[in-house]
């Protein structure tokens, strides 16, 4: 099953050849040019992993992860930043965000890192399944 990815980033050339790099490498991939547009998105249709960019105009890659992570069954996210701020990766992490990455970050490890995060979110929507299927079955 392939990986689905939302990559959200206002810098278009970076999102562009990052998306082309990963779909290269097997994984579905969108993109979305704001906090705003991911938002839609995600309502939309499920994602396994968002790329969510730390610094963009329209709202903070910080305010978009709380609104991601508020949602029923939110996918992982990994926060990708040009600039680190220890302050920033540990609102991230504690925040619920999966990784704090510096971007460019190198792709294999990036690569790695998606795959963990999918394995991850499937392994929790497999549990909230089987509880809901246990359940449905005490009735």
């Amino acid at each position: 099953m392939s990986i689905r990815v939302l990559l959200v980033d206002d810098e278009v050339s970076f999102s562009q050849t990052l998306a082309k790099i990963l779909s290269r490498r097997g994984f579905i991939v969108a993109t979305a040019g704001s906090g705003e547009e991911a938002l839609v998105a995600l309502a939309r249709e499920p994602w396994d992993v968002v790329l969510l960019d730390v610094k963009m105009p329209d709202r903070d890659g910080l305010s978009v992860l709380g609104d991601i992570r508020a949602m029923p069954d939110p996918p992982e996210v990994i926060m990708l930043t040009g600039h680190l701020s220890r302050s920033e990766e540990e609102a991230g992490l504690s925040g619920g965000a999966f990784a704090y990455l510096l971007k460019p970050h190198p792709i294999p490890d990036l690569e790695s890192r998606i795959r963990d995060a999918a394995q991850s979110v499937r392994h929790r929507r497999e549990k909230t399944e089987n509880s809901l299927a246990r359940k449905g079955g005490e009735l």
